[in-house]
């Protein structure tokens, strides 16, 4: 990733000029040169609410042979509301904003410099677009080459590959995550954590204390009543749609934002504590979803695993794949986990059985509850949610 030294924060698409664009690809593509820049306009809502992302084409050379890299720019726009919570402060934009790209500058080179060989993406079928990708690119989430923010304007800025021009897209709002693409996303997730938890025994500290881009449960209490109250708010929309549901509304009513707090005694890792629709991207062959990438990078939490995979599957699935599939999707995800930590037996999630794993989930579909209720205006709200909502109940979670 380029260093931030002399490189200046775009202040709109103006600004991705080639000169600019040589700068920030020039650390990972040594002896690049940039001749043109072809800007693309704005990628639609729903792929960034904080930020405009703007893509564009960059043409040049590089080793005396012609190329073509399809990018992003993702660009703060303190104009823009956030559609989810009308509470959200510009001091909060900026944090998440700066979260980001301390994420992507800081703890991403560290999660790839503890992965075992094998969790790099390999170039296939020699297509020239994955050649030009730098090593190092993670399976979970985007090439990043550039972030940075400016200290004065607080401005941020992200230059990533455009996934969008290699097949990848967000599934239209209101489409509930089929089994297979279910079990993409929590592999995903699987590759997150156990680098993280790699990379937690490999410092010898917990990873909230000793990175910049983990955003700590403190760190989180501004926005904690906001939050709440709104998830509260929607109860009451879905107590107008369920008039006949009047236990469970009075459960739901006692919803509040859950703090897994310094008592609790379960291992932690780095959780993407996002994982939605417009936050997940999938590659499809055919009809046949195929890879995932996680985007989105605002807020990564310090929690249980299991706490992204309750989010992950009661804000995203429906009642077929969360009643009927939800074993066969926890089980591949403890696969990819334990293929993702290695043969290492000092490793503490080394020893974290699927059973153990089980009754995580269920005691954290509490956060995927509250976290699904936040953006009930723009999830499903039908009989199959109900009945979710009913079989956590069984659970005593709610």
């Amino acid at each position: 990733m380029a260093s931030t030294a002399d490189i200046a924060i775009p202040q709109s698409a103006e600004d991705i000029t080639p000169s600019w664009v040589q700068q920030v690809l020039q650390k990972d593509l040594p002896g690049v040169t940039i001749t043109e820049v072809q800007v693309n306009g704005k990628i639609s809502e729903g792929e960034g609410f904080l930020s405009d992302v703007i893509a564009f084409d960059a043409v040049g050379t590089r080793d005396g042979t012609s190329q073509r890299y399809s990018l992003v720019a993702k660009l703060t726009n303190f104009a823009k509301p956030w559609t989810v919570m009308e509470q959200w402060s510009k001091d909060i934009q900026i944090k998440a904003e700066t979260t980001e790209v301390n994420f992507y500058l800081k703890v991403v080179p560290e999660l790839l410099s503890v992965a075992a060989p094998g969790t790099e993406e390999k170039s296939k079928n020699g297509n020239k677009d994955d050649e030009n990708r730098p090593h190092g690119d993670s399976l979970f989430l985007p090439k990043c080459y550039f972030a940075a923010t400016d200290p004065s304007s607080m401005l941020s800025v992200r230059v990533m590959e455009n996934l969008k021009a290699r097949g990848f897209s967000i599934k239209p709002k209101g489409q509930p995550l089929s089994r297979e693409e279910t079990m993409l996303a929590a592999g995903a997730l699987a590759q997150l954590h156990g680098l993280s938890h790699r990379l937690e025994h490999r410092s010898g500290k917990p990873l909230d204390e000793n990175c910049d881009g983990i955003v700590s449960l403190s760190g989180a209490s501004a926005v904690m009543d906001a939050v709440t109250f709104k998830c509260l708010t929607n109860v009451k929309d879905f107590a107008a749609a369920f008039p006949d549901q009047t236990d469970l509304v009075a459960r739901l009513e006692k919803l509040r934002a859950p703090i897994i707090g310094p008592e609790d005694p379960r291992i932690r890792v780095i959780c993407h504590s996002e994982c939605w629709i417009n936050n997940i991207m999938f590659k499809h062959a055919g009809d046949v979803p195929i890879a995932a990438r996680l985007v989105d990078w605002q807020t990564p939490y310090y929690l249980p695993p299991s706490s992204d995979l309750a989010f992950l599957l009661v804000c995203n699935t429906g009642w077929d794949v969360f009643h009927n599939h939800r074993d066969d999707i926890l089980a591949h995800y403890h696969h990819v986990l334990q293929e993702t930590l290695g043969p290492n037996e000092s490793l503490g999630l080394q020893s974290y059985t699927l059973d153990q794993l089980k009754e995580d989930f269920k005691a954290d579909c509490l956060y995927g509850v509250f976290q699904r209720f936040i953006r009930l205006p723009i999830l499903p709200l039908d009989s199959g949610l109900v009945r979710m909502l009913k079989e956590i109940q069984e659970w005593g979670v709610i």
